[in-house]
């Protein structure tokens, strides 16, 4: 009787992980990758001649998806909630924005990256896919600039 306890505990700690997986978009929602749930374009080499509009306090930043690793996504989000040079001093938390379609106030990291279609596999630090800051040239050309520091 004893073994078959031992057995059983052993079984549960050498399973696998269970992927992460998020809630289906809602029904007539656009999922193209690169796109927002409205249907608009969020791929850098789309925007990046466009001028947008971000709110005091926000940044845009680029996301990398997993599904489109060629692509960088780009995204408005206040810069209260991303990490100094440092990887410090970050809120913990989220406010963004979408870019594509305009809406605003996404307070939870994994609503915001169901609106983009940024199709996470892992739960835990996910506001990690959130990877470079984006700046403008001289030209007006937005485009990828210095990574973000995450820490820990």
């Amino acid at each position: 009787m004893e073994d078959e306890e031992e057995d059983e505990d052993m079984s549960g700690s050498s399973s696998p992980p269970i992927p992460y997986s998020q809630k289906p978009a809602p029904e007539g929602s656009c999922t193209t990758d690169g796109f927002c749930q409205a249907g608009k374009d969020l791929r850098l080499v789309s925007l990046c001649m466009e001028q947008i509009d971000i709110p005091a306090g926000f940044l845009l930043v680029g996301a990398k998806s997993p599904n489109l690793p060629e692509h960088i996504l780009v995204c408005a989000v206040d810069k209260r909630f991303l990490p100094d040079d440092h990887g410090k001093n970050a809120l913990l938390g989220f406010s963004g924005n979408c870019i594509g379609c305009g809406e605003r106030g996404f307070r939870y990291f994994t609503e915001f990256s169901n609106h983009i279609n940024l199709k996470l596999t892992t739960q835990p630090k996910k506001q990690k896919h959130l990877k470079y800051y984006l700046v403008r040239s001289s030209q007006g050309v937005l485009s990828k600039g210095p990574l973000i520091c995450w820490k820990g």
